[in-house]
């Protein structure tokens, strides 16, 4: 039978703690504080499931971010014919 296994992240101050999978990111700030949490898993701990796990989060916050700027105003005007990627995730 295989063995059930915790979840361990490291905080900032780089001790093990038992938390909740990554909440999602509301602000540019958060996103860029995530983003360096994923490099410094990677290269002080060799931890690429964590820097997975913050880099998904990453992920749809930047998703979250092109919808919304899809259908900002600005966006819906001779300008945008020359961002189609803009157009296709909307």
């Amino acid at each position: 039978m295989a063995e059930k296994v915790n979840t361990v992240r490291r905080n900032a101050a780089g001790t093990n703690s038992n938390v909740a999978p990554f909440e999602a990111i509301y602000n540019r700030s958060e996103c860029l504080l995530q983003l360096l949490g994923a490099f410094h898993d990677i290269a002080d701990f060799d931890d690429i499931h964590q820097a997975a796990e913050r880099l998904d989060a990453i992920q749809a916050w930047i998703r979250r971010e092109a919808r919304a700027a899809a259908k900002d105003p600005i966006f819906n005007d001779d300008i945008a014919a020359d961002f189609p990627v803009a157009q296709a995730t909307a």
